[in-house]
């Protein structure tokens, strides 16, 4: 009788239901013991993606001194639009993703991408010209602009929205390893002598790899939490259940015209897109001529595909402080992307104004401190849109400036500015006080939006809504955050 009672306590029934399945309450032992679960099974197969993503974006940069220029004959400004027509593919893909997002299962379409992905990635070795290149790596950016945004909206249907920004981060962690092993197989690669050049066996180990993990996925990564293989049928149930709070809905088949108007007049997507804008134009800059720059402080090609391992642990450890100090504490997303961008926007004033090797590595190294802003930006439209709809455009809107920065970002280092590159210094350091901007604005415009809904409700922010026992639960209705007054921004 006692434990009967105490059953009771700790787990409350509710008597809604989500598509005719019975919704509970669960008991924070429960909870955490599902999340455990969920975190051990879903954010390796999501991290997983970053890391072949940002392993075969770099390849080129690789490439780029192992031959790949001399071999084609190309010239700088036809090596740095060889970089941005990827993100032209990767742009004109966009919008056809946000659509199928909505009327395809997420899980198989995005493993479907990757497998495409990874064949045309294998075909760069095939290329004897400008021309070549040019059309694989432009059909390469289309096959790629299914995977954060993917990404994102099936961390939207696993999580809470304050368990976002570390999970976000933890997936995005993946472009870290990325960074390394690719720095690491990349020297590896470049003493392969004889037969092909080495630059061709750099694009088919990273293609083959990719394919093999591809197909892999095209099994292991679900759908939603209802057909995960690795939950059982009560587990899945509760995890539902669980991001009930987030008041954002879950996967909807049907596309949403008005969501996708309010969409496109929501200050909320568009601050943290433009921040994806700038810091990828930064991005870009630096994908394409890390290995140039490094060898412009006086170090050979070895060394810089070495240091790229480097690189990739302050990617790391950046992201992972980051992440954590968003989830440990609310509402702080906004001054840690504030601090990154600083400390970035620091590292280039050294690496401009300084002449000393030593202190420009430092320097050039403190740039990295931006990259855990491109996952907290995403993270802010993931927890800030309701509407699945709204929130596929909104991941969408976002990989579009992401892909409009990254194009810009290589002309940034025009072949008249080396071996200095004053000129593309300039525009990152331009670039780093535009985020900054952008970033204090979005508190400023959260915090009265959600002050104007209190007065309007007259309750607390997050107050549970009001609704008769057996109706399916509003939180778990596809309407928008400006339908739903029950809706709470962070930031």
């Amino acid at each position: 009788m006692a434990e009967k009672k105490l059953e009771s306590n700790e787990q409350i029934v509710a008597t809604q239901s989500y598509n005719g399945e019975v919704l509970e309450d669960i008991a924070p032992y429960d909870e955490k013991k599902l999340v455990r679960r969920i975190d051990l099974f879903m954010l390796p197969l999501l991290a997983s993606l970053p890391f072949f993503n940002y392993l075969d974006k770099s390849s080129l940069s690789f490439a780029s001194i192992m031959g790949i220029i001399q071999d084609l004959s190309l010239t700088t400004n036809q090596y740095s639009w060889a970089n941005s027509i990827f993100y032209f593919g990767y742009l004109a893909f966009t919008w056809v993703a946000s659509w199928l997002f909505v009327r395809l299962p997420i899980g198989k379409y995005v493993a479907s991408t990757l497998i495409a992905w990874a064949v045309l990635l294998s075909l760069i070795a095939a290329c004897s010209n400008f021309t070549g290149l040019m059309i694989v790596r432009f059909f390469l950016g289309a096959a790629e602009a299914s995977i954060i945004p993917g990404c994102s909206l099936l961390t939207g249907m696993w999580y809470k929205r304050e368990e976002h920004p570390l999970r976000h981060g933890a997936w995005f962690f993946g472009t870290s390893l990325g960074v390394m092993c690719g720095g690491l197989l990349a020297y590896a690669i470049a003493h392969i002598s004889g037969g092909i050049g080495p630059w061709k066996w750099l694009f088919i180990i990273f293609g083959l790899a990719t394919l093999v993990w591809a197909i892999f996925l095209l099994w292991a990564l679900p759908d939603t939490p209802k057909n995960a293989r690795f939950l059982s049928p009560e587990q899945r149930v509760q995890a539902i259940s669980r991001v009930r709070e987030n008041r954002q809905g879950l996967k909807n088949n049907q596309f949403k015209w008005y969501q996708v108007r309010e969409c496109l007049l929501d200050l909320n997507v568009w601050l943290p897109a433009l921040i994806s804008c700038t810091l990828s134009i930064t991005n870009g800059a630096l994908n394409a001529f890390v290995p140039t720059i490094l060898v412009s402080f006086g170090f050979d090609r070895l060394q810089a595909y070495l240091f790229n391992i480097a690189i990739g642990g302050i990617h790391g450890l950046f992201i992972l402080v980051a992440s954590y100090t968003c989830t440990r504490w609310a509402n702080t997303r906004c001054y840690v992307l504030f601090a990154v961008t600083s400390v970035s926007l620091m590292g280039s004033l050294i690496v401009r104004l300084c002449s000393t090797t030593g202190v420009r590595l430092f320097g050039f190294f403190c740039y990295f401190a931006y990259v855990p802003g491109l996952s907290i930006s995403l993270s802010l439209i993931a927890s800030n849109t309701a509407g699945f709809t709204k929130r596929s455009v909104g991941t969408s809107l976002y990989t579009i400036m992401y892909c409009a920065g990254n194009i810009a970002g290589p002309f940034l280092f025009q072949a008249k500015d080396a071996p200095e590159y004053l000129g593309g210094y300039n525009g990152i350091i331009g670039c780093f006080v535009a985020t900054l901007v952008f970033i204090v604005m979005i508190p400023v415009i959260v915090i009265r939006r959600n002050r104007r809904r209190d007065q309007v409700q007259g309750r607390p922010a997050n107050a549970p809504a009001s609704h008769e026992g057996d109706q399916p639960l509003p939180e778990l209705n596809d309407k928008t955050d400006g339908e739903n007054l029950d809706f709470r921004y962070v930031y």
